[in-house]
């Protein structure tokens, strides 16, 4: 959204918001910008969710999942599983290869897959959804 548009839904002049939000990105509240592609029409159409359950030490096994392209994310878990990742390749074929290599990491034990069909809607990082408890 421009500048102008910022300033017209919150209501400030364009001047305002423009320092403002200059000033949130030198405190580091704003870390930086993004483009939102449709992936799924550039040949990635089809993602997954993948819980791994590690008996090796996490911080080697994400080292080597960060050298996987597929995988976008990897977060820790707290409860069964040890990592969540989002993955995403082209297609069933290239999946269950991507699955193969997850499982032949040194230190998983188990990988649960979730495959992910529409995305009925994502927030991303929108502010809004910290309700009461956000700064």
């Amino acid at each position: 959204m421009s500048f102008a548009e910022l300033a017209r839904k919150v209501k400030l002049s364009t001047p305002a918001v423009h320092r403002r939000v200059r000033a949130l990105e030198e405190r580091g509240v704003i870390t930086g910008y993004s483009a939102r592609l449709d992936l799924t029409s550039l040949g990635g159409g089809l993602q997954a969710l993948v819980a791994v359950e590690t008996a090796g030490t996490l911080d080697e096994i994400v080292h080597e999942l960060e050298s996987l392209p597929e995988v976008e994310a990897c977060w820790s878990t707290a409860g069964t599983s040890d990592l969540l990742l989002r993955v995403r390749t082209g297609g069933p074929v290239s999946m269950e290869r991507l699955l193969v290599r997850l499982r032949e990491l040194v230190g998983v034990d188990r990988t649960r897959t979730t495959i992910l069909l529409d995305t009925r809607f994502d927030r991303g990082a929108d502010p809004r959804s910290l309700g009461e408890t956000g700064p």
